[in-house]
């Protein structure tokens, strides 16, 4: 398979898992295609919001970095703790995956509907008796009517790779106008979207003029349940939580305020899960 897996450390270190009740673990995954606009790298204003969420597990869109390689890029966001995979191939706006906890296996599969990037996922070996399988992805941008195929032909992928009963979160930009998009129509026939993550003030999307939620967490039936509110800086997010830097007071460091609007075109959205392990 042609991607690009890496490891900053050999030590696995657990998140801790709050007050959570015994026999169970928390933890969260993120989506986010935070790459300034110009560079499409990342770039100080992204950065500075991902370090400030610092999810368990996070579907990275755009994964590219001018600073370094893709492993400076991560130990710079989270430290040597991480575990990353990156798709591989000469992709201009490659697709990944970064995790506190060890990635066992990865992959990608060609998207035949854009030709700078792949889908790319992930198996992570989460606290307890099943794996969690991520998948990031990067729908086609302006042209609604190839997003429908596309999305179908990603469901049937995902459904043809992964047990029914393991733990799967599809999570990425899937540039859609609105919730009444066909394309997540067709996605969310498996995955579940009971849960619309939003801003302090009640707001779904994400894309930088605020309205249109480009940007999914979306789990599996087997996971779905598992649902939990997401807390931020004693901030509490019923559905999960689209960030904002211009809506927090305090912030979370050391994130500035006007990060959200320095020419970034997504803000990322963060869901929390607490499964049994055992």
């Amino acid at each position: 398979m042609r991607f690009w897996i890496g490891v900053l450390t050999s030590i696995w270190l657990v998140a801790a898992a709050g007050a959570a009740p015994a026999g169970t673990f928390t933890f969260t995954i993120a989506t986010a295609n935070l790459s300034d606009n110009t560079s499409q790298a990342y770039e100080d204003a992204g950065i500075r919001i991902l370090q400030a969420l610092k999810p368990d597990v996070l579907a990275i869109q755009e994964f590219n970095y001018k600073g370094g390689n893709t492993q400076d890029l991560v130990r710079r966001l989270f430290g040597p703790s991480y575990y990353f995979a990156r798709e591989k191939g000469g992709a201009r706006l490659p697709n990944g995956i970064i995790s506190r906890f060890p990635i066992t296996a990865f992959g990608q599969w060609e998207d035949p509907y854009v030709g700078n990037r792949s889908f790319a996922w992930a198996t992570i070996q989460i606290p307890g008796p099943k794996p969690l399988h991520v998948v990031s992805v990067h729908l086609v941008q302006n042209r609604a009517e190839r997003r429908i195929p596309e999305a179908r032909h990603l469901l049937g992928l995902i459904r043809k790779q992964f047990p029914a009963g393991d733990y799967v979160a599809l999570c990425g930009d899937f540039n859609i106008a609105g919730r009444n998009a066909l394309a997540l129509a067709e996605l969310t026939k498996w995955f579940d979207d009971t849960h619309h993550p939003a801003d302090q003030e009640g707001n779904p999307n994400t894309n930088s003029t605020r309205n249109r939620p480009y940007d999914f967490v979306l789990p599996n039936p087997a996971l779905a349940p598992y649902h939990v509110a997401t807390v931020l800086n004693k901030q509490r997010f019923p559905h999960g939580m689209v960030f904002d830097s211009r809506l927090w007071n305090p912030l979370p460091p050391p994130v500035e305020w006007d990060d959200s609007a320095n020419n970034l075109q997504h803000l990322p959205v963060m869901k929390t899960f607490r499964v049994p392990v055992r």
